[in-house]
């Protein structure tokens, strides 16, 4: 009887209009939620992969607008709004600290705020996330500018990795395909970890080996013993699908392209790889770059790169596991991210006359 009267006192609200008016509050609360939430993701995000350190200063008495601006210019923010608004909102704006700074390009608003303004006081434990991507030196450069670890030990650890090889063994996935003098380029698995400040880099590089060994799949390896290729051959062209294109649909295409190429005989002629030895970031290499001397060179020499170049994440891993099959043979990126498919080279030079030129 009490829960009838209940019902009906609701009833006779809604259709005297309780109904359209809650129907708006949920409507905004649910805008209001979005808002923040892309707002807190634009904040909190990674300013893309490059985690190069540039070179930043704050003069005495600059204020927000004007290190807003110079954060701009040096490419360490895209857009000022989000940073004048978190400034505004955490009552940081007279809380920055004048002086010269080495700041990673790929820097979230937050963790931008938190260098500049001496809030990223030391802890017993910190948070390091590890993109998708990245190379060796990149994942060093981006620890020793966390404050974490020390580049130069970090790529001496990993590059000469003897102390981890026993560690490979024993993993739930053995990993015994690596050569043991090899880097662990490859294998230290993007992700975010938590790590004791005053821990050595063999702590984090021993979680990111176990995290690979979780997160490598036991189907990805029966699919790569069915095409005849192991793990460490899957890793090294993971590691090239990775850096060269972005989807996980595109990935797929690509490492079915790569795949065809090796398995008839063709050159991989992947940018990517002439990317690591001359450690630039362009999207397509010129063509006295194609001609260097080097192993890692796909555009000279023929076959797999003789190591990983970067540190894939899953979708990289999953593609060249199960690629889609296709008819193409070649593709190239645009300038705006799109991945345009060629069957035959004169196709290609086509696009990228038309996509490039």
């Amino acid at each position: 009887m009490f829960n009838n009267y209940f019902i009906m006192i609701f009833y006779q609200k809604s259709k005297s209009g309780f109904g359209p008016w809650a129907r708006r509050l949920v409507i905004s609360f649910c805008v209001i939620l979005l808002i923040v939430g892309w707002g807190m993701w634009q904040i909190t995000s990674a300013n893309g992969r490059d985690a190069s350190l540039v070179s930043f200063t704050i003069d005495s008495g600059q204020g927000v607008k004007v290190i807003g601006a110079n954060l701009i210019e040096t490419g360490l923010i895209s857009s000022p709004r989000w940073f004048r608004t978190w400034v505004y909102v955490t009552g940081t704006e007279k809380e920055f600290i004048a002086g010269d700074y080495k700041l990673p390009k790929n820097s979230s608003i937050l963790n931008l705020t938190r260098l500049l303004t001496g809030a990223s006081q030391p802890e017993s434990e910190v948070t390091v996330t590890i993109i998708e991507g990245w190379t060796l030196k990149e994942i060093a450069n981006y620890l020793e500018s966390s404050g974490v670890y020390n580049a130069s030990e970090f790529i001496q650890l990993t590059t000469t990795p003897d102390e981890f090889n026993p560690i490979l063994d024993e993993l739930e996935i053995p990993l015994a395909s690596k050569p043991a003098a090899a880097s662990l380029e490859g294998y230290l698995f993007p992700d975010t970890y938590r790590v004791y400040r005053d821990s050595t880099a063999s702590a984090l590089v021993t979680k990111m080996l176990d995290n690979f060994a979780k997160k490598f799949k036991l189907e990805w390896r029966q699919a790569l013993e069915d095409k005849g290729y192991n793990v460490w051959q899957g890793v090294i062209l993971a590691s090239i699908v990775e850096r060269e294109v972005s989807s996980l649909a595109d990935r797929k295409m690509v490492a079915d392209i790569f795949w065809r190429r090796l398995n008839t005989g063709q050159g991989l002629q992947a940018d990517s790889t002439v990317n690591y030895i001359t450690g630039k970031k362009t999207p397509s290499v010129s063509l006295e770059d194609t001609k260097l001397d080097s192993p890692y060179n796909t555009y000279k020499y023929r076959g797999l790169s003789p190591g990983p170049i970067s540190n894939p994440g899953a979708e990289a891993l999953e593609a060249v596991a199960f690629p889609t099959a296709n008819n193409y043979w070649y593709f190239l990126t645009t300038p705006e991210g799109q991945v345009i498919y060629s069957k035959t080279f004169a196709d290609h030079i086509k696009a990228k006359q038309k996509y490039l030129y």
